[in-house]
């Protein structure tokens, strides 16, 4: 017999095999249309454990399947349960056979140990990243998920039947699958473990006359975890810089550069009041505040609100709370000073300018009726534009151009309103240069 060759070019992982399997673990937990994972509570670890039992515990006898109850039964329920069970049918007995599943009230901490904390008095969390387009500027928000909490629920899986072969029948299934003592079912994309603690017989032995029956009980322990969505903490990242340059060639008068802005800069954080909290605190030092809004309306700082400087909260004072549902946002930049530092290590300065529109500014390109307003510096990013402290969406309420007079050679930036405000109005226009 010849000696058999060595192969030596195993594909350990069948090329991109794993990554399949990676990717379709990840689909099943955030099958919902969300980067985070779905919570799981008590409820759908019940549910997940009634699925479990009525897919894989399949019993036939006589041609038929043994009924499995639909429902999960506490204690109480079942000693009801079984103290009437003899008035089941017009005869006054039993229909035999079925198998039912009950848990045990006590639900114990965790023993799984994929989400046991090693740590005493450590509350673990793990960050998810996911990301947000809101028109203009691409970001992504930080959600803190807490670490999961370890539960351990005692299931029993009882099997009532007079027939010795259909607990036989049980008997091997349930060996079969625990044969390691443990499985695993899912739930909402999470594997769980199931674990087989013992088999005890409960069959009564009351008349040697009476009817005979087999009660025949499996106690199952889950080792689940508790994860609640409501718990997650979102918290805005920084935003990433874009900036795109269109220049128009056929404009007679003018050399015009369009700057669509989006700084890495700025910060802005969205909260949302409940009518009694004053102090908001966005999570990290603000070297400067931008401005501070609430339903989109700008507020006033030493009026509407206190801020000392190079802290994280945010304090109003009374009358001017934030009620109940109202949308309150924080504009500001992250620094334990007010140098405002870019990632080229350029330092920008924040200057916010006031105007008064009285219908008589110049006219863009003297055919398009939008007031334009001349800023003292050459803008390098917009932070907010207001009319009558209502905040302006750039791209759908104002657009920054850089126009080049042709003759002069004199540039300037522009904050250019896509409609007429009324006579009077405030302008506030705050950038950085």
């Amino acid at each position: 017999m010849g000696i058999p060759k060595r192969k030596t070019n195993i594909e350990i992982y069948k090329g991109s095999e794993l990554t399949k399997r990676r990717q379709e673990l990840l689909d099943n937990i955030t099958k919902s249309d969300t980067n985070l994972p779905d919570s799981i509570l008590h409820d759908d670890l019940d549910r997940g454990m009634l699925d479990y039992v009525t897919k894989t515990f399949k019993v036939v006898t006589d041609g038929k399947q043994i009924p499995i109850i639909n429902k999960i039964l506490t204690i109480q329920r079942w000693g009801e349960f079984m103290q009437n069970w003899s008035f089941s049918d017009e005869d006054g007995n039993m229909q035999l056979p079925f198998i039912a599943t009950i848990r045990k009230p006590d639900v114990q901490f965790g023993t799984n140990p994929a989400v046991q904390r090693t740590i005493p008095d450590i509350y673990q969390v793990y960050y998810a990243s996911v990301p947000n387009w809101n028109g203009s500027q691409l970001g992504a928000d930080i959600y803190t998920i807490p670490q999961p909490i370890p539960v351990d629920i005692t299931y029993d899986v009882t099997i009532i039947c007079n027939k010795f072969r259909d607990l036989n029948k049980f008997n091997k299934i349930i060996l079969r699958h625990f044969a390691s003592r443990q499985d695993y079912t899912m739930v909402k994309g999470h594997y769980i473990p199931i674990v087989l603690d013992k088999i005890e017989d409960n069959s009564p032995i009351e008349t040697i006359d009476g009817r005979r029956f087999y009660v025949q009980n499996y106690q199952f322990t889950m080792l689940g975890y508790l994860i609640d969505s409501e718990e997650f903490q979102v918290k805005p990242a920084i935003n990433r810089l874009f900036t795109m340059f269109e220049f128009i060639k056929d404009n007679p008068k003018f050399g015009v550069k369009k700057v669509v802005n989006s700084n890495e800069l700025i910060q802005t954080v969205n909260l949302v009041g409940d009518g009694l909290q004053s102090v908001f605190d966005v999570g990290e030092s603000i070297g400067t505040l931008f401005g501070v809004y609430i339903n989109d309306v700008l507020q006033t700082k030493n009026v509407n609100y206190l801020h000392i400087a190079y802290t994280s909260k945010i304090e109003f004072v009374s009358p001017y709370i934030p009620t109940a549902g109202s949308k309150l946002t924080i504009v500001y930049y992250k620094s334990k000073n007010s140098r405002i530092v870019g990632t080229s290590g350029r330092i920008f300065s924040f200057v916010r300018e006031e105007f008064q529109y009285t219908g008589t500014e110049p006219l863009f390109n003297g055919d398009i009726d939008r007031p334009m307003f001349h800023t003292n510096e050459m803008i390098d990013s917009i932070v907010t534009v207001e009319i009558n402290g209502l905040a302006e969406l750039e791209g759908i309420g104002f657009i920054v151009e850089t126009i080049t007079d042709p003759i002069t050679e004199d540039t300037n930036t522009y904050v250019i309103l896509s409609d007429k405000p009324s006579i009077n109005s405030n302008i506030s226009v705050g950038y950085l240069y």
